[in-house]
Parts: C-alpha cells; sequence; structure tokens
C-alpha cells in the first residue's frame, strides 16, 4: 500500500487535489456566494465542507482518468500528454462535483438533499446549473495553477533525470579507465581475449563491413542507408552502407553497452560523455563526434537500465 502512495503519479493526484479543496475554501469565504453570508453560525462549517468534497470528489476522478482511463500524471510522459491528461481530470471532475454540491447544499439550506431535484412535482435543474457554472469557473483558475505547476514538475523530474544518468555515465567512465589500465597487464600474461568481428552486409553488390563492435561510436539511419561513425587507430571514421537499422542490430546481437537510443540511432555507451536536457528531449555526447545524438522518450528508460547494468 506504501509503495503505491508512493508512485509519483498518486502523489500528484493527491496534491493537486489538496490544492484545490484548499483554493475551494479561500473562494467562497473571499465571494461568499449562494447567501451563505446570511448563516452565520453554518458558514464555516460549509466552506470546510465543501473544499472536503472537492478533494475526495477529485482524488475519485482522478484515480479514474489514471487507472481506467488510463490518462496519469506520469512525468516520465511528454509534458503535452501531462497536461492533456490534467484538462481531462477537470472535465470528468466538473459534472461529478457538481451533482455532489447540489446535493450536499439541499441538504445543508434545506435539510433534504432531494428538494434541489425535485420540487414541486417537478424535476429541477436549476441548482445543478448554477452549480455546473460555479465548478467550472473553478476549474479555470485551478488548471492555470495546475498547468504551470506541470511544467515545473516536468522540468524537475528531467533534471534530476539527467544527473542520474550522468553519474551512471562518470561510474562507467571509472569502470573502462580502470580496465584500460589492466588490459596492457593481461596482455604480458597471455590472457587477453580478441573480440569477434561483426560483418555488416549491405544490400548492395559487394557491400561487405567488417568491424569490431566495440569501435563503433554510433549508427544513424538516413532513410534506406545508414552512416555508420567507428573508431580506428584513435581517429572518428565514417561508412555509409544501403542498410537498415534493423539489418544493424542483427548482425551486432545482443550487446550490453549497444542501445537503441533513438528510431534513428544505435549508440555504444561506453562513448557516451554526457547527457544534456533540450526541449525536444534528452541529447548525448559521445566521444570522438561533436553530433548530439537523440533520446527518444521511450527509449529513456532502457538507456538508463543498460547503464545500470553494464
Amino acid at each position: 500500500m506504501k509503495e503505491i502512495l508512493k508512485q509519483p503519479k498518486n502523489i500528484r493526484i493527491v496534491r493537486e487535489n489538496l490544492y484545490a479543496g484548499l483554493f475551494v475554501i479561500l473562494l467562497l469565504w473571499l465571494t461568499m456566494p449562494f447567501n451563505v453570508e446570511s448563516i452565520h453560525e453554518g458558514r464555516p462549517l460549509f466552506f470546510l465542507a465543501q473544499g472536503v468534497i472537492t478533494f475526495v470528489v477529485g482524488i475519485l476522478t482522478g484515480t479514474f482518468c489514471a487507472y481506467v482511463l488510463h490518462l496519469p500524471l506520469d512525468p516520465t510522459l511528454p509534458l503535452n500528454t501531462v497536461h492533456r491528461n490534467s484538462l481531462v481530470m477537470y472535465l470528468v471532475s466538473i459534472p461529478v462535483l457538481a451533482f455532489v454540491l447540489t446535493v450536499f447544499g439541499g441538504f445543508f439550506f434545506c435539510d433534504n438533499p432531494i428538494e434541489p431535484w425535485w420540487h414541486g412535482g417537478e424535476i429541477h435543474l436549476t441548482y445543478f446549473s448554477e452549480y455546473i457554472y460555479y465548478v467550472s469557473s473553478t476549474c479555470i483558475f485551478l488548471y492555470i495553477g495546475t498547468y504551470v505547476r506541470n511544467r515545473n514538475w516536468h522540468l524537475r523530474h528531467q533534471l534530476e533525470e539527467v544527473r542520474t544518468i550522468n553519474a551512471l555515465l562518470e561510474e562507467r567512465q571509472k569502470t573502462i579507465a580502470e580496465q584500460a589500465d589492466t588490459e596492457p597487464e593481461q596482455a604480458e600474461e597471455g590472457d587477453g581475449s580478441t573480440e569477434d568481428l561483426c560483418r555488416l552486409t549491405g544490400t548492395t553488390a559487394n557491400a561487405v563491413f567488417e568491424i569490431k563492435p566495440s569501435s563503433i561510436i554510433y549508427v544513424e539511419s538516413m532513410a534506406n542507408y545508414a552512416d555508420i561513425c567507428y573508431m580506428e587507430s584513435d581517429n572518428p571514421c565514417h561508412k555509409t552502407m544501403r542498410i537498415t537499422l534493423k539489418q544493424i542490430k542483427e548482425s551486432i546481437g545482443d550487446l550490453p553497452f549497444m542501445v537503441q537510443c533513438h528510431r534513428a540511432f544505435i549508440v555504444n555507451l561506453n562513448f557516451v560523455i554526457s547527457v544534456s536536457d533540450r526541449n525536444s528531449g534528452y541529447q548525448l555526447q559521445l566521444f570522438g563526434t561533436d553530433k548530439p545524438i537523440p533520446v527518444s522518450r521511450n527509449n529513456t528508460s532502457e538507456v538508463k537500465e543498460k547503464l545500470k547494468t553494464l
């Protein structure tokens, strides 16, 4: 249960609706709608009850949107998607909250929760329509606040994620440096191992390229061609072949340091120096090239997991 409550999307549901409940209490106290200023003794209770109802209904509708409609407030999602999910949450909350508040208003003002709906032998929707108006107007201000918090929350999450990845990269670079120091000793003792060559076969005649996978820096897909950037004699080189990224992945095999970080890029994590955050997403800076390599949102978690297991 504690693990569920600690999930970021659940924390956001609670926080956003807590803000909403407090905002409703403050708004009612300042505006005094429904002639509530004439109810001196019950006024504080009325304000508190409206805020609690807003909070509880918001929790229920937020949970419904997150788990039934699959529209969570998740920082791993693109920012525009989070904004959309927030908007849907408010749109679902408006009629539900208006209904509950109408029932509560009938109980509070008339001691009869049915009276706002049924009076004089006829169905009345006047009170419900008024609550729809008030709730919708309030939700406009609440959504503006949520929109701003979504941006700040998303930026903080990205910054923390970039720091985490860069910390993993620093650990990886230290490991590579230590391995480089021990390799000459192993070679002298005869314990060194040779790496198998990877054979890449293009679709044109005699298009064959053999290379050690560990020397590949990155591979970029360009329509039906692929640009293979690799290290040879401590110098970065390029090889362009008519071959798909899928074929290259199959030829390289399942190597822990090779990962597809974008639909058009495969990178060697051993050459990654740092990760930076841009408006369009994450970017990798690789050793031996100034070309920034994009990381798609869908591949970010895989890159992080690969770095952890290297």
